[in-house]
């Protein structure tokens, strides 16, 4: 279940980008070999579920603009292996803190649903899995200004005005949009919680609504950077584009990495100490000041989860349908385990390994072939090697062929649990119930509860810390 709060790790495109360009021969050269440390030491703390480098709309928007094919698969491979959550949109975030704030205002009750809900699409500290799915977005031409509103936006920067000016003329802007958003796409909350649309301008006319996390950020930032005379005004739609992100996501990561100018930006005015986050640049001491942050915070921190018990699958060397048969009862047991019953609507995990004794290379068809035929495609080998995986299993080979308990001992304690359960591929169980329906991890749950050596029902061997 969960207990402890991932550490959550913005990086902005262009670090994701270089990241990426790594793996890339031609590319990689050009790389500040730093950053590849730092990706091992976020994709370190990851797999120990003590970190999160999410995704969002803007990196979506930002990859689909990118012109080479293998850099976009690499930027999608790496987003892989160090987030598998996405931040909302930053419109959503900004609706939401406004619906929030205006209830709150009033001390009228919220539905109650967990804190993560407002910024993540999914909690932020589930349990990492073996693959995520990107939807790959087109290049629409998302995250561009308008060429007229460049041209107003680089004459009140060629004006020379204040910051302390620009600001309240942000603020003001700001206040006539929403004074016109309560009558169109928020009149919905003013009819549901009995709000008059007077109640909703006097909350918009107070200090309480500058206070909103977006409006705050993004109305300081915006003006201090209209207000810089000597940044190159080509660079608007750019900042633009960082302003929207970092006004959306930074009260809700513990760091952000981003470029020089930004960071300067937001120190001056204080945000980071406002909204505790931490920023870092591309130069090589910020990211070697990050890189000792984040090892410090891998040592000191617990996972954010823990599983409930592990589940020791020991395979034969024989390749053949039972053990396919095997698989997809273990994948069938931990799904009904985890997804209905008492634990329906519980964050609670368990964890699966497989074991085998030798390892070995399996060809698996193109990608193309399998869109085309299917899964019969596949052989029954073919299947043994991508099931587990697809089901998030884990996979380990005993090559120094140690005794089981050795291997036990060598799972991490938040992935083995309380205990592990050692079933053999031949092992019979929930034969006695009907088809699509599973008592082996209860039966499992059963006898730790009661300290058994073995489970009551299939007679399987328990092995504890």
């Amino acid at each position: 279940m969960t207990t402890e709060k991932k550490i959550i790790i913005y990086l902005d495109q262009n670090f994701i980008s270089d990241i990426a360009k790594l793996s890339l021969k031609e590319k990689k050269n050009k790389i500040n070999p730093i950053l590849e440390k730092l990706f091992n030491t976020i994709k370190e703390g990851v797999d120990e579920e003590k970190f999160l480098s999410p995704d969002s709309w803007i990196h979506a928007v930002e990859t689909a603009k990118e012109n080479n094919p293998e850099l976009k698969n690499a930027i999608f491979d790496h987003q892989g292996y160090i987030g598998q959550v996405s931040l909302n949109p930053n419109w959503e975030i900004e609706d939401a803190q406004f619906i929030n704030a205006l209830l709150d205002y009033f001390g009228i009750k919220r539905e109650k649903r967990d804190d993560w809900h407002l910024a993540f699409r999914e909690n932020p500290n589930k349990r990492i899995e073996n693959f995520k799915i990107h939807v790959r977005m087109p290049d629409l031409g998302l995250g561009k200004l308008p060429k007229a509103q460049v041209e107003i936006l680089q004459q009140i920067r060629a004006s020379g005005v204040k910051n302390e000016e620009q600001y309240k003329k942000e603020i003001e802007a700001t206040k006539k949009e929403y004074k016109k958003k309560i009558q169109t796409e928020f009149a919905w909350v003013i009819g549901k919680y009995n709000l008059s649309l007077e109640q909703a301008e006097q909350f918009i006319e107070s200090k309480k609504f500058l206070q909103i996390p977006k409006i705050d950020i993004f109305c300081k930032l915006w003006s201090k950077n209209l207000a810089n005379i000597n940044r190159d005004s080509s660079q608007l739609e750019h900042d633009y584009n960082d302003i929207e992100f970092l006004s959306s996501y930074l009260p809700y990561c513990d760091v952000v990495a981003t470029d020089k100018y930004m960071q300067n930006l937001v120190q001056s005015l204080k945000l980071d100490e406002t909204y505790g986050c931490r920023l870092y640049t591309m130069k090589t001491k910020d990211l070697s000041d990050l890189i000792v942050f984040l090892e410090k915070e891998k040592q000191e921190k617990k996972p954010a989860n823990k599983s409930l018990f592990s589940v020791l699958g020991i395979m034969t060397e024989n390749v053949n349908t039972q053990q396919i048969q095997f698989l997809k009862k273990l994948n069938l047991a931990k799904s009904k385990f985890e997804n209905t019953g008492k634990y329906w609507n519980k964050d609670i995990y368990t964890s699966i390994f497989l074991v085998y004794t030798n390892k070995k290379h399996v060809e698996l068809p193109k990608t193309d072939d399998i869109l085309k035929y299917g899964p019969k495609i596949l052989t029954n080998e073919q299947w043994l090697d991508m099931f587990p995986f697809m089901s998030n299993f884990r996979t380990l080979y005993n090559l120094e062929h140690k005794s089981i308990r050795e291997i036990v001992k060598d799972i991490p304690n938040h992935l083995r649990g309380t205990a592990t359960a050692i079933v053999m591929n031949n092992t019979n169980f929930d034969n006695d119930v009907v088809d699509h329906d599973s008592y082996l991890f209860y039966d499992i749950e059963d006898a730790i509860k009661n300290k058994l050596q073995y489970t009551k029902r299939y007679n399987i061997e328990i092995i504890y810390p």
